[in-house]
Parts: C-alpha cells; sequence; structure tokens
C-alpha cells in the first residue's frame, strides 16, 4: 500500500486508511509506538498493551457497552 507525505502545520504526516485502523482495533485517542529503523529506511507503528488492574470487572465493561450500544443514535458525536 502507497501513501504520500503530506503536511501537517509546520509538521510532516502519513494519513492511515480506515481499513488499517479498524484492522488494528485503532480509533481516536488510541496510543501506539513508533520505531525507526534508519539502517533500513523502515518505520514501524505499534499498539501499546494496556495492563488492566487485578480487580477489574469485565462484566461491568460489558454493560457499559451495550449501553452506549442502545443510546448510539444520542451519543454518537459527542467525542468530537
Amino acid at each position: 500500500m502507497k501513501r504520500k507525505i503530506i503536511r501537517v502545520g509546520s509538521s510532516r504526516g502519513v494519513l492511515l486508511p480506515r481499513e488499517v485502523t479498524r484492522a488494528m482495533s485503532w480509533d481516536f485517542g488510541t496510543e501506539i509506538e513508533l520505531d525507526v529503523n534508519q539502517y533500513r529506511k523502515e518505520v514501524t507503528l505499534k499498539t501499546i498493551k494496556v495492563s488492566l488492574p487485578e480487580d477489574f470487572n469485565a462484566e461491568h465493561l460489558k454493560g457499559i457497552e451495550e449501553q452506549m450500544m442502545e443510546h448510539a443514535d444520542v451519543l454518537g458525536g459527542i467525542d468530537d
């Protein structure tokens, strides 16, 4: 897949296609690690693994997710 370098303010950037971010489960605000290998002229992007506390309740989170899905029409776009 080819991409072009674009100007982002005084910096440079590369836009990632939606298919890539979905495949990686990346959303706005997701932290990723960027590794640069100057010798090989390669850049690698990796998901930063998040560790959850031992007392994390997955069922509670599932309930929150269900509520958010149920009310997606009202909640949609509030992160903008």
